[in-house]
């Protein structure tokens, strides 16, 4: 082995073994010559899981699924030059959504850069504000000792709240690959990095208390603040006489029974909700635009944006509080007035209509998004992860999947709402969690579509794909009107998915009904397969079904 190459792999193998003792477990790494001390120190690990994946893009998505999946950090490792560049939106969207990554980048030694080197880029600050910290090391270098207590850091970065991700570029010189096995360096002695827990001052919590008085709501957006934070809110709903509106991405609306205030179709009680005195908002912006709609008309009321990451969703710019403390803390310390008679009961009878309209709507079996996706949740087993794709795929579940006896786990990808690297992320929470669904349209299923080369590794996923012939959301919206609307919003594909699955060797199967769709996703599901259930949809019988449905409340989307 020469010094160079011996130097690089313990290098390599100090900062990874120190990412480990930190709490690593999960590595994604794309093949690369720069790499190479890195991708073989992570092969070598006996404490980390290796996953390769060729396409940087898909990589990164990929590792995107498995941090939201498991609440720690994953890293991606990768080449110098436009391989790193491929982890762009993964990034973003791990900056937006609060998902810990940790991005460890080869680079070229100083003595290439600027100079015509080939696949030699700058990368430094590559991803700009989107990572919570930046590290440029030094090249390879004898001294090992503070490599250990350097990635613990980066480890508590990447999770301090914001979570999110950070970037440490690693230039290496060649050569870089050791020919026989390196010398370890001794086990890593990491630091205890204590993070703190906000927690509101009692006078901040009385103040808010004595805002809590008449008609009132708990708005919970698409972040799962976990089980703590649920029996907190729902407790403080049962005190306060309020409904709560969840998104499904939530938690909250799941489980046997359900108590009353939590309502099953938010999206549809918002159309026709009446205005409230304030409200208390979590987690991200909902995924309901009526919802939305509800809370930028109420700007004179008390609307209270809770947050224990330093961000607070208030897109309409009408809190009049943000309160930087633990949600499920805040929530149990919380007191105030209990709502007028009948004001719950206003939403409960909304909601009792909204459930009539949605069983009439989804009634049918000539397929549509609502109809397959009420009928599967219903009949998802226990904690099977679903991944709902943006656009049209995860509207269709908030209007009518209503509230779900199973308890199935939702994911969606919030931060940017892209369609993005949809089928990558959802590959990734599968490869932690177990087998699972990704309820995807047939733009996002194209958008990633290199994705289907992940069931090459056995990755149990089963892809419900609704093929309605292109931007089917768009449908909804104004631009609908236009005759410029085919060419240039639908957007056709012209993709074949059962060609197309093939060609990655997956299975797929064409469904006709809702029937068939479910029991084709619930067969290859309990198959621990990976799959393609192909549901063709036609986008006019699809619009016709939701506005039956929007009407029940007397109001248009």
């Amino acid at each position: 082995m020469s010094g160079e190459a011996e130097r690089g792999f313990r290098w390599a193998h100090a900062l990874l073994d120190g990412l480990a003792a930190a709490g690593l477990r999960r590595v994604v790494a794309s093949p690369g010559s720069r790499s190479t001390p890195l991708t073989l120190a992570a092969l070598r690990h006996p404490d980390l899981a290796v996953q390769m994946i060729v396409d940087e893009r898909s990589a990164g998505f990929f590792a995107l699924g498995l941090a939201k999946a498991e609440g720690r950090p994953a890293a991606l490792i990768a080449t110098s030059g436009s391989a790193i560049a491929n982890w762009g939106p993964a990034v973003v969207e791990a900056d937006m959504g609060r998902v810990p990554l940790i991005l460890l980048s080869a680079d070229r030694p100083p003595e290439l850069h600027d100079c015509g080197a080939n696949q030699t880029m700058d990368q430094i600050k590559l991803f700009g504000d989107h990572v919570r910290a930046f590290h440029q090391m030094p090249p390879p270098e004898a001294d090992l000792s503070w490599l250990a207590n350097f990635a613990a850091r980066v480890m508590a970065e990447s999770q301090a709240a914001p979570a999110g991700p950070v970037h440490v570029n690693l230039p290496l010189r060649e050569p870089l690959t050791p020919l026989g096995e390196a010398p370890k360096p001794p086990a890593a002695k990491v630091p205890v990095i204590s993070r703190g827990v906000r927690r509101a001052e009692e006078a901040t919590i009385e103040a808010l208390g004595a805002l809590l008085a008449g008609k009132g709501a708990l708005v919970c957006g698409p972040d799962d603040l976990g089980p703590a934070f649920w029996r907190a809110a729902l407790q403080l709903a049962e005190r306060l006489g309020a409904p709560i509106f969840a998104d499904l991405a939530s938690g909250l609306r799941f489980g046997a029974g359900g108590p009353e205030n939590i309502l099953a179709f938010p999206d549809q009680v918002a159309r026709a909700a009446p205005a409230f005195d304030w409200v208390l908002r979590f987690g991200g912006a909902p995924v309901s635009r009526a919802t939305g709609d509800w809370l930028f008309r109420a700007r004179s009321a008390v609307q209270i944006v809770v947050s224990d990451h330093g961000r607070f969703a208030d897109p309409w710019r009408n809190a009049t509080h943000l309160i930087d403390a633990g949600p499920a803390d805040l929530c149990r310390r919380l007191a105030g007035a209990a709502a007028p008679d009948g004001w719950l009961e206003r939403f409960g009878a909304l909601d009792r209509a909204a459930e009539s309209a949605a069983e009439t709507a989804c009634s049918g079996e000539k397929p549509f998004e609502g109809a397959v996706l009420r009928r599967l949740l219903r009949r998802l087993p226990e904690e099977t992860p679903l991944f709902l794709a943006n656009s049209l795929a995860i509207r269709a579940a908030e209007w009518f999947a209503g509230r779900t006896a199973a308890a199935p786990r939702c994911f969606a990808a919030r931060g940017l709402s892209g369609i993005d690297g949809n089928l990558s992320t959802a590959f990734g929470l599968a490869a932690a969690l177990g087998p699972g669904v990704a309820a995807v349209g047939d733009l996002a299923f194209l958008h990633d579509l290199n994705a289907l080369a992940l069931a090459r590794q056995k990755i149990p996923l089963v892809i419900l794909l609704f093929d309605n012939n292109g931007g089917g959301i768009f449908g909804h919206l104004p631009q609908a009107a236009l005759p410029e609307f085919e060419h240039g919003w639908l957007t056709p594909p012209g993709c074949d998915p059962a060609q197309a699955a093939a060609a990655f060797g997956l299975p797929s199967r064409r469904v006709e009904n809702v029937e068939e769709a479910v029991a084709a996703a619930l067969g290859f599901l309990a198959a621990g397969e990976a799959a393609v259930v192909h549901v063709p949809i036609d986008p006019v019988y699809s619009l016709e079904r939701c506005r039956t449905f929007f009407a029940a409340s007397g109001k248009e989307p």
